[in-house]
């Protein structure tokens, strides 16, 4: 009977998602027609001619491409309490963000875009139950990592981060299907916090749990230390987990030695600035995008960004295997903004995509322009042959002071040590050959020594985190960082 209700439920909310897959490039026409309409009374409309606007090649020939620091005057008199700047009225919310590459940003969030933020990522589950007729799931809790639950005002407008935003926001139903409390994400000392959401987790049945691998992992460490029982003892029905903020992949084998019961798992594309995706096949890579919400999306070829009149397709004209730069315009009144996220389409009808890496995470200090795509898998598929769980890296390029050859530094946390660590290096080393010429020509050439791996001690990178201050549950460390400056922190931090 129970079954019954769920299934008809799902079939009910799944409507709105079959409506954009049979008709994807019509609704994103629609919404680039209705935000056009609602910003021409904005400051920003008039600025660049909203009025004028009746097609895609008017839209991008009057709005430039924009990074976050190009958008911030706009932004600024936002924050200062202006209204119709970006959009209608002035937004509910700022949505905080240090990101892994600068400082603290601010993005609008409107009564409009917040919609984006709760909606879609049901999107997931409900794809989930309706393609594969799994209702289980739907019967017990939704464990959720979220950042704490503290707010700021500036000039009038609340700010947090946005899964604090999302989560103070969502209607009474959902808010009884969640944990933990958000008594318990205000609690400000981050020890105190992780051990109050072991302690309600113990006494409820959870099913599902959404979490970024790193902060998934210090909690299952903790609740294993905290209980001496295994995770199925604690949660026999547990069912999904939905993993976010990374690839996934290299990570899965560590958590898999704490969560020893059978599970699916489906990755998200949340962000400050809009909820992009989510994985629409289980044991399939692709998140399909979420085109009837809150975002009119725009692509650029990664190779053509930064030259003058850069290429701008709409999704119409996407092509499988290109790594585009994705561009957003959304109904918080960001307009031709570069996320900084860089994406390759897998399928086209449906519009299913990869995360292939961060415009600004990449290593290049010596031409080799090494992605983090390319060091995600190649440290998956070392860890599995050589029988190694990873918790968390980063990379970095270490230029000698006493001009010694320079070299790829690799912080790795394992969860299981490789039985060799200079056999791991050197698969690894051959790994990234294979996948980037550019790096095997300057290795092969002697211009920089192959990389060498420095072992991270357990619960290194949480701490780093913590110093830092950034002990928030959506929090990621950089994978890739073009200087030293991360490593160093790292280094000095750990006396590595």
């Amino acid at each position: 009977m129970i079954d019954a209700l769920l299934a008809l439920i799902v079939r009910m909310k799944y409507r709105k998602v079959a409506k954009m897959l049979a008709d994807p490039v019509g609704c994103q026409e629609k919404l680039m027609h209705d935000f056009i309409r609602v910003g021409r009374n904005t400051l920003f409309g008039k600025d660049h001619s909203f009025d004028a606007i009746r097609n895609y090649a008017q839209f991008k020939e009057n709005i430039p491409l924009r990074s976050y620091e190009e958008l911030l005057p706009y932004i600024e008199k936002v924050k200062a309490g202006q209204k119709n700047v970006l959009w209608r009225g002035r937004p509910r919310f700022l949505g905080k963000t240090s990101g892994t590459t600068s400082q603290t940003k601010y993005i609008p969030v409107t009564s409009d875009s917040l919609k984006n933020q709760i909606v879609p990522p049901q999107y997931a589950a409900l794809n989930y139950a309706h393609r594969y007729q799994k209702y289980a799931f739907l019967k017990g809790k939704v464990f959720l990592f979220s950042d704490g639950h503290f707010f700021e005002k500036i000039n009038g407008i609340q700010a947090a981060p946005i899964s604090t935003i999302a989560n103070s926001c969502v209607p009474g139903i959902y808010r009884f299907l969640r944990l933990p409390s958000d008594e318990i994400n205000a609690i400000p000392v981050y020890e105190q916090r992780i051990e109050a959401m072991i302690e309600t987790s113990l006494k409820k049945d959870i099913r599902t749990i959404v979490a970024m691998p790193v902060w998934l992992l210090v909690y299952l460490r903790a609740l294993k230390k905290r209980t001496g029982k295994t995770f199925k003892d604690l949660f026999p029905r547990f069912k999904l987990l939905m993993l976010s903020g990374m690839d996934y992949e290299p990570f899965l084998p560590e958590i898999s030695q704490y969560m020893d019961v059978p599970f699916d798992v489906l990755e998200t594309y949340p962000s400050t600035e809009a909820f992009i995706a989510y994985q629409d096949r289980v044991n399939e890579r692709g998140m399909q995008l979420v085109l009837n919400n809150g975002i009119f999306f725009e692509f650029v070829p990664v190779h053509d960004l930064h030259r003058n009149n850069a290429k701008r397709i709409p999704l119409k004209d996407v092509e499988v295997g290109i790594n585009y730069a994705l561009v957003l315009n959304t109904n918080a009144g960001l307009w031709g903004y570069i996320i900084g996220d860089t994406v390759r389409f897998v399928s086209v009808y449906p519009h299913r995509i990869l995360i292939t890496g961060r415009i600004a995470q990449y290593i290049s200090a010596f031409g080799e322009h090494v992605t983090v795509e390319e060091t995600d898998k190649s440290l998956a598929e070392t860890a599995k042959e050589c029988q190694a769980t990873l918790v968390e890296y980063t990379v970095a390029p270490n230029i000698q002071a006493d001009g010694s050859r320079p070299f790829h530094e690799w912080f790795i946390e394992f969860g299981t040590l490789p039985a060799n660590l200079d056999d791991f290096a050197k698969k690894l080393d051959q790994k990234i050959c294979e996948r980037n010429f550019s790096y095997k020509d300057v290795v092969s050439h002697h211009a920089i020594d192959p990389l060498k791996v420095r072992i991270v001690p357990k619960g290194g990178f949480e701490k780093l985190l913590r110093a830092s201050g950034r002990t928030g549950l959506q929090q990621k460390v950089p994978h890739l960082r073009n200087d030293y400056h991360f490593a160093q922190q790292l280094k000095d931090l750990l006396s590595l």
